[in-house]
């Protein structure tokens, strides 16, 4: 049976996707610079009859990449793998590499290969932050003006890039590739970049901890890492000219400050001790705060599973929760320790 690869894949994105790729049957190749042994374990415990097989490699490495998909039959790539905004800023050299030189690996191994389908992770990091627009352009639909977040430039800069690569691989040779741009997103166990103050605030404090966060000032467009997975999904599966006529597609998310997310927490749990610091930063990372995810709905029929910012964070607790031995929250008022 043909194989879909995940590039980064036992991150929390990728894993996110391999549960629900599994969960209908396909098979499953994940392909990560350190493979994560708690997600792989996760899935083989979840999946014992899927076929989920874990190679350790790096995208920039092409004959690797290839020899990886010729084996296992890969027809379909979603390509996560990539450096994130600050490690991009500090290494502009190796985040090219990985960032540009990997994605264009992976477009180089679809088009020689004939895979199906690419779709890429871009991010909503393409666009400017909230001054760069009029009032009224916000939130941003998927044609507002890329002119890349200035808190994370390298980053931002190699997004936009691996778009017009990916729109040249389509019109040139043929390759069918979509790009998701998520938010930030926000999931069990994410204490790396810009979701790292997120995570504290939903998990830290449900276990009797005092927590103490900053960017109290900060706001963000924020999305739970299930809906993003099924977003990854539904691109994997649109039809091609559906892809062709509408390549890039918003995740969408909550507008939210700090503040708010923790007052979205202590809903859940009343007695939560979350102490939110000032801040002179505005936004994380220079990232446009709102955006619509209308087109998915509009062009894929793609239905948000969570309707709400604590939907998603209930979800995300209950998670935690289930791990520790504890008992779910049922309502966005119970406590239940």
């Amino acid at each position: 049976m043909p194989a879909t690869l995940i590039t980064g894949g036992t991150g929390l994105i990728g894993s996110a996707i391999a549960r629900r790729l599994l969960a209908r049957g396909d098979d499953v190749v994940l392909l990560d610079v350190m493979p994560s042994p708690e997600r792989i374990s996760a899935l083989r415990t979840d999946f014992p009859d899927g076929s989920v097989e874990v190679a350790r490699g790096d995208v920039t490495a092409l004959g690797s990449l290839l020899d990886l998909v010729q084996r296992h039959q890969v027809d379909a790539i979603v390509h996560l793998a990539s450096m994130l905004g600050p490690d991009s800023d500090a290494d502009p050299g190796f985040a090219t590499r990985t960032n540009c030189e990997g994605t264009t690996n992976v477009l180089d191994i679809a088009r020689l290969r004939g895979l199906r389908r690419v779709v890429l992770a871009s991010s909503i990091a393409v666009f400017g932050d909230d001054s760069c627009y009029a009032p009224a352009d916000l939130p941003l639909r998927e044609d507002a003006p890329q002119w890349g977040a200035p808190g994370m430039r390298m980053y931002s800069a190699a997004k936009i890039y691996c778009e017009q690569l990916a729109r040249h691989y389509t019109r040139r040779f043929g390759v069918s590739v979509t790009a998701l741009r998520p938010s930030v997103v926000h999931g069990q166990g994410r204490r790396s970049g810009a979701t790292s103050v997120v995570t504290k605030v939903i998990e830290d404090a449900m276990f009797d901890e005092p927590v103490t966060v900053g960017l109290g000032n900060a706001s963000m467009s924020l999305i739970y890492v299930e809906e993003v997975a099924d977003q990854f999904v539904a691109l994997l599966d649109a039809d091609p000219a559906v892809v062709a006529e509408h390549p890039f597609y918003n995740s969408g998310g909550f507008t939210c400050g700090v503040r708010d997310l923790a007052e979205v927490v202590r809903s859940i749990l009343p007695d939560a001790q979350i102490t939110v610091e000032p801040s002179a930063e505005r936004d994380v990372g220079g990232l446009v705060t709102a955006v619509r995810g209308d087109l998915l709905g509009e062009v894929l029929g793609h239905t948000p599973r969570f309707a709400t910012l604590a939907d998603g964070v209930l979800h995300q607790m209950n998670l935690v929760r289930s791990q520790s031995g504890l008992p779910p929250l049922e309502s966005p008022t119970a406590l239940a320790r």
